[in-house]
């Protein structure tokens, strides 16, 4: 699998600063700068297959009912509103500081491409939802405020998407289709231009 993601991003983003941070990926799943603490639910073996490079995710994907904090209080639903346009999910931990730093990101990648793309955050490692809500409401974290919904106390997605270090993102398509798992280097406006010009592409 390691293998076809890395092929896979390195056709979506040519560049020699690119290829170096590939090469990093082969150990994404073992390193991190930040990985998760014993105490952090992480534990246990996924039960779920992994989606690899070039599928698409499973029908439950949009009709599972998943917990999700979004203006400012948490909220029971399903994905099915993202369905029919590129969506990357972005795994993150309340431990992780370059996470929450990351998030404005995601609300300036939405203002530049409005709803031609969507961005969802999905914490899987904290157990605690009070402690969640913490980061999107606490004075510490004000200037990382987000926009985004996330989310939270997640056992289906880290399933299809397994992983042991954060951040990571999942790239899908409009078809649902997993594009590539990045770092948040790949995590700009010029890549999700490629991959909005390639859904174009798809459609022509």
């Amino acid at each position: 699998m390691m293998k076809s993601t890395i092929y896979n991003l390195y056709k979506a983003f040519k560049s020699k600063r690119a290829l170096a941070i590939l090469l990093c990926l082969v150990s994404m799943f073992s390193l991190s700068a930040q990985t998760p603490r014993q105490d952090s639910g992480a534990k246990g073996l996924s039960t779920a297959q992994p989606l690899m490079i070039g599928f698409r995710v499973p029908e439950e994907f949009w009709s599972h009912e998943f917990m999700i904090f979004e203006n400012n209080k948490y909220v029971m639903r399903t994905l099915a509103e993202y369905r029919g346009k590129p969506l990357i999910l972005d795994f993150w931990a309340t431990w992780c500081t370059s996470c929450v730093a990351n998030f404005p990101k995601l609300d300036q990648l939405k203002r530049l491409h409005g709803d031609k793309i969507n961005f969802l955050l999905v914490n899987s490692f904290d157990k605690d939802t009070t402690k969640i809500a913490t980061v999107f409401r606490g004075k510490k974290t004000e200037k990382y405020r987000t926009q985004t919904p996330s989310v939270v106390l997640d056992t289906f997605l880290k399933q299809i998407f397994p992983h042991k270090a954060v951040p990571i993102y999942i790239w899908l398509d409009h078809f649902g289709k997993l594009g590539a798992l990045s770092t948040s280097d790949f995590l700009n406006d010029n890549q999700v231009k490629v991959l909005l010009a390639r859904m174009k592409g798809a459609q022509e």
